[in-house]
């Protein structure tokens, strides 16, 4: 816990005034975010199985992809479920990268990423997903010396430390052990890279969570909160996590960037996975930007896209830059939780461009992001056309 405190105070001495506009030199109006994000997903296509020269190649292929349509930012994985595909102290190498939890490759591909993005001049920002752990299943193949592994081994701790949801382990934000990990994590991911910051997604309290889940650190708090509530204790610990990575990314580089994408859905957010997005996205010392996942179409009739643009647009603060995340997944898809407009994306040929152009009008406008780069690049072969032509006009918008 003493080193959380630090870590906040660092923060808080350093000069915040002077620090925010260094932050923000190169998101300005003529250089606006045009990011894809890249998935573990996508490096099961591109990474597993691959040598070192094939995967250079992949990324080197990708690189000109992106480039052709004006992308400039990405959104690299590298942590998905506490493993990494880099060599990391704390976490194991992904069986993403190797085949096998653990097990190391003979190079760096998060090293290749931004070595090659540097020369086309593409920023890079290493993505985690810091709550989100193993099976049960692959919780067994960890390597013991791995302190996930040493959580699961002793009961007491994995009381504390882990949440068992749906066959799937998250770990507790309430627990100092946890946040002091992810914090390393992100710690070591500034000091070893040239990165232009950390990001993390909308992984934070499960859906599908119970009382029982995290009930020995909510005991634990309310010895010195007892009127507090259990969603009110948890959504105060989501905000002292992405306080503490936000702190600990300015204590480590004080010009990298610290963004966050969540849901599109404000209340979803605050009632189900307990991420106050609204105060994150106006109170300083949560993040630099934020990426709402505005992935529906213009005829979405629970959520229509210009609807949610309007209320984050109208909802985040100034200090805050907003991107908006958009969803070439969705091309030639029908959209299940879109009511009437479920047939959207199967009968248009350009949402993309027209979702760009509309954000591109808004009061409050920094960029855009697209999940992800497979679907962008190789789609389907049912839908591949339809992607084809949606890029050609996406193009003309982000060039």
């Amino acid at each position: 816990m003493k080193k959380i405190i630090v870590v906040l105070l660092v923060l808080c001495l350093c000069g915040c005034s002077n620090s925010w506009e260094r932050i923000f030199v190169d998101l300005t109006s003529s250089n606006k975010i045009q990011a894809v994000w890249l998935s573990y997903v996508d490096y099961q296509q591109m990474l597993q199985g691959k040598s070192e020269s094939e995967f250079h190649e992949n990324v080197q292929t990708m690189m000109t992809n992106l480039e052709s349509i004006g992308i400039n930012y990405i959104y690299a994985h590298a942590s998905f479920y506490t493993d990494a595909i880099y060599e990391s102290e704390y976490y194991p190498w992904s069986r993403i990268a190797s085949g096998k939890i653990g097990k190391a490759l003979d190079y760096d591909p998060l090293e290749i990423i931004l070595n090659e993005a540097e020369l086309r001049k593409i920023k890079v920002e290493a993505w985690i997903n810091p709550l989100r752990s193993f099976t049960a299943k692959e919780m067994l193949d960890v390597p013991d010396r791995y302190p996930v592994k040493q959580w699961y081994l002793d009961a007491k701790l994995r009381a504390k430390n882990l949440m068992l949801v749906d066959g799937v382990y998250y770990l507790n934000p309430g627990s100092d052990d946890v946040v002091e990990l992810v914090s390393k994590v992100v710690e070591e991911l500034c000091e070893r890279y040239d990165l232009k910051g950390v990001h993390i997604d909308d992984y934070f309290y499960p859906t599908g969570i119970t009382s029982s889940h995290d009930e020995l650190t909510f005991l634990e708090y309310q010895q010195t909160n007892p009127d507090v509530s259990l969603a009110d204790y948890r959504r105060s610990m989501s905000d002292r996590l992405v306080s503490t990575l936000y702190a600990t990314v300015k204590r480590t580089n004080h010009s990298m960037v610290f963004s966050i994408s969540p849901s599109a859905n404000v209340d979803t957010n605050y009632n189900q996975l307990y991420a106050d997005v609204r105060k994150w996205s106006n109170e300083r010392g949560y993040c630099d930007v934020i990426i709402p996942q505005i992935y529906f179409g213009f005829e979405n009739s629970n959520m229509p896209f210009e609807e949610a643009v309007e209320q984050w647009g109208d909802m985040v603060g100034k200090h805050v830059r907003i991107v908006y995340g958009l969803a070439p997944y969705k091309v030639g898809e029908e959209d299940r939780y879109a009511g009437e407009g479920k047939t959207e994306w199967i009968q248009n040929v350009d949402i993309l461009s027209r979702q760009v152009q509309f954000v591109k009008k808004q009061k409050r406008y920094d960029g855009v992001a697209f999940f992800r780069y497979y679907s962008m690049f190789y789609p389907k072969a049912e839908v591949k056309q339809q992607m084809k032509i949606e890029l050609s006009k996406l193009k003309d918008e982000l060039k």
